[in-house]
């Protein structure tokens, strides 16, 4: 099997280069063009599966609360021997779980403060991380100091113009 290569475009002088533009620029709108009616047929199509969805969750809640209710009712007798309970379509039953919140009048501020003043870090989460944008203003003697090193990047690119079609105007 033949592998048959691409030929590549060759820009040669900035005439070519101005015409690759001028078509990259035609491109890009069109993409844009075929990109906004796919979004456009998406969009229809989530509102209309929302319109279907809608009822279906509103009336799959109210079968949940109604189980979750009749369960909180019956707990003692449905839930004698164990913590679930499998009806045939789902299981239902109670997860024990435990979490912290904060005393009603107390701010998280407040228990900041309180694990400073107590010295209780382990309750405080910090997330260290090179701020490497304030590095950049350093010179590079205290880079090379810390392990790092100033690169200059020249990195090409290409910016299309997209001039705005004055109102009235017919688009193509």
């Amino acid at each position: 099997m033949t592998r048959i290569k691409p030929d590549p475009h060759v820009v040669a002088d900035k005439a070519q280069a101005e015409c690759a533009l001028a078509e990259i620029a035609a491109l890009d709108r069109k993409i844009s063009g075929i990109e906004s009616e796919m979004q456009e047929c998406i969009d229809k199509a989530k509102a209309a599966a929302s319109q279907q969805v809608n009822p279906l969750q509103a009336r799959r809640k109210e079968l949940a609360d109604a189980v979750a209710v009749y369960a909180k009712l019956n707990r003692q007798e449905l839930f004698a021997k164990a913590k679930s309970l499998d009806m045939g379509f789902g299981v239902i039953g109670f997860r024990a779980s435990t979490r912290i919140s904060q005393i009603r009048g107390i701010t998280a501020e407040m228990t900041l403060e309180k694990l400073h003043q107590y010295n209780l870090s382990d309750g405080i989460r910090v997330k260290e991380e090179i701020n490497k944008d304030s590095c950049l203003g350093w010179p590079d003697e205290r880079l090379e100091l810390v392990g790092l090193k100033r690169l200059m990047l020249d990195t090409f690119f290409i910016e299309i113009k997209k001039d705005a079609v004055p109102e009235g105007a017919v688009q193509p």
